[in-house]
Parts: C-alpha cells; sequence; structure tokens
C-alpha cells in the first residue's frame, strides 16, 4: 500500500516523515466579582496539526508540476483522508499548507522536497 490522500497517490516513495503533533483542549477562563479564584470553561478537544514531509518525483519537471498542482487543488477547505503506507490512516484533515522546495534534476527523474501541514478535524 502506498501513501495516499483520499485514494489518490502522490507518494512515490515508501517512507517519508509524518510529525504527528499532542491534541489541543480550548478553554476559557473567567473571573466574577465575589467569587475568589478563576471559572474555569472547558470548550473540548480543537484537533492537532499534522506535519508530513518528504520528497516528490516524476519522470519530467511537466509530471512534477501536474502533481503539485493536483495536491494544491486538495487545499479546499475540505476534510480529506491520508492513508500512510505503514497502515495508519488520518481522517477529517484540512490541508492548511503545501510548500515545495527548487526542482532538482537527476538521472532518470525530477524531484522536490515538499512539506503538508494538516490540521485534524474532530
Amino acid at each position: 500500500m502506498k501513501t495516499a490522500i483520499d485514494d489518490k497517490i502522490f507518494f512515490a516513495e515508501e517512507s517519508f516523515e509524518l510529525e504527528v503533533k499532542s491534541l489541543q483542549r480550548s478553554i476559557i477562563q473567567r473571573s466574577a466579582a465575589g467569587l475568589d479564584g478563576q471559572i474555569n470553561i472547558d470548550l473540548g478537544s480543537r484537533g492537532r496539526k499534522l506535519v508530513q514531509k518528504g520528497q516528490l518525483r516524476a519522470r519530467n519537471q511537466t509530471e512534477l508540476e501536474q502533481q503539485i498542482g493536483a495536491i494544491n487543488e486538495l487545499i479546499d477547505g475540505n476534510l480529506h483522508i491520508l492513508k500512510c503506507s505503514d497502515g495508519n490512516v488520518f481522517e477529517n484533515l484540512l490541508i492548511e499548507e503545501f510548500q515545495t522546495e527548487p526542482f532538482i534534476n537527476g538521472g532518470a527523474h525530477t524531484s522536490c522536497q515538499y512539506n503538508i501541514t494538516y490540521k485534524q478535524q474532530d
């Protein structure tokens, strides 16, 4: 199984770096006259960030630009599913940012480093 977003395979390599950050909670603290201390209102879990780093590869620059364009189209405000080659599945992901570095031409392929930041919704 290759790594895919919404069952579309963009990532040819078997290994990449995925940093899964901890869940965040939102809390409001309020004070009131005549009350010692503060009241804490727990607003619940607010999701977590995931950062995926790796390398995109294609046979030529045109194909690599098409891959990048297809990933950019996923920054649409909809929730997506990331299925990893190790079997992990992350659902309800909002793609916040997608960055690429300059292209590198090497041998039989063109490649570039990429960085995708997701926010997993509850």
